[in-house]
């Protein structure tokens, strides 16, 4: 019976010590998302809040997209960070950006809507595999029969796999072969990245550190490295909308993880 207790105490303590770490992480987000209030919204939404409005008014009205959306919700997991509100977010992001780059290249009407809508299939189901390694390549692996099933024409699978497959940061790219897909690829990649600024100091980091049960010591050296990851992110953008746009919204992640972060690290 004495070996029994011993054996328990250590899974009680380890037991305390995650609900404890929770808690904690669970503070630090609230406290993220105040000063994200206070911050205010990144120039790329007050500047294209029409485009941001016309690619969530998109995803309702495509029938197509309005069922792979509630297939997505099945399948994705939120408790990574990298669930179905990541992936709303980025498809709303990629589909504005895919407007916003149609009119600038002056793409025509049919074009334009194929564009957008791959943009936001792609943006759909691009972390259908995150908790995978090499998850870029195995969520558009994955993604290829999905897309089938909806009846999306097999040259847009492709393009849409490929740019799946070319989202993680600090990779080469592989160049695609129409401008159709290359604009499929760049706006996926730009808007899955603008979710490295106040989004992953007020939810990804904190959800993936819970998921993790992860010590707080463990916490502050990951902390210093994402640091300088982000810092890398900045030059990464790719279409010219997340060019102009893209570092100001890192910036501002990386003002929220100044002001809440960074004193408990020093």
């Amino acid at each position: 019976m004495i070996r029994r207790r011993e054996a328990h105490g250590p899974v009680r303590q380890g037991l305390l010590l995650g609900k404890v770490m929770k808690e904690i992480y669970e503070s630090l987000r609230s406290r993220a998302q105040e000063v994200a209030r206070e911050l205010g919204p990144p120039a790329f939404y007050r500047n294209h809040d029409k485009e941001v409005q016309a690619s969530l008014a998109h995803l309702d009205q495509d029938a197509t997209l309005f069922r792979l959306r509630e297939h997505v919700s099945s399948v994705l997991e939120d408790d990574f960070g990298h669930g179905l509100r990541h992936a709303l977010l980025v498809t709303r992001d990629a589909g504005a950006l895919a407007i916003i780059g149609a009119r600038q290249e002056q793409i025509a009407d049919a074009e334009a809507r194929a564009i957008l809508r791959c943009a936001q299939a792609a943006g759909l189901l691009h972390d259908a595999c995150r908790k995978e390694p090499e998850h870029a390549l195995r969520s558009a692996e994955a993604a290829r029969p999905v897309l089938l099933r909806f009846s999306f024409p097999e040259d847009e699978v492709e393009e849409i796999a490929a740019a799946i497959a070319n989202h993680e940061a600090f990779r080469q790219p592989v160049r695609m072969s129409r401008p159709s897909g290359q604009a499929v690829s760049d706006c996926l990649y730009d808007a899955d990245k603008f979710r490295w600024g106040p989004d992953n100091f007020t939810d990804t980091v904190w959800c993936m550190a819970s998921f993790h049960e992860v010590p707080f010591s463990t916490f502050q050296r990951a902390y210093r490295q994402g640091i300088q990851a982000i810092e890398k992110i900045k030059g990464s953008f790719r279409t010219p909308t997340g060019r102009a746009y893209g570092a100001e919204i890192i910036d501002m992640g990386l003002e929220i993880g100044r002001r809440v972060i960074s004193p408990l690290i020093e």
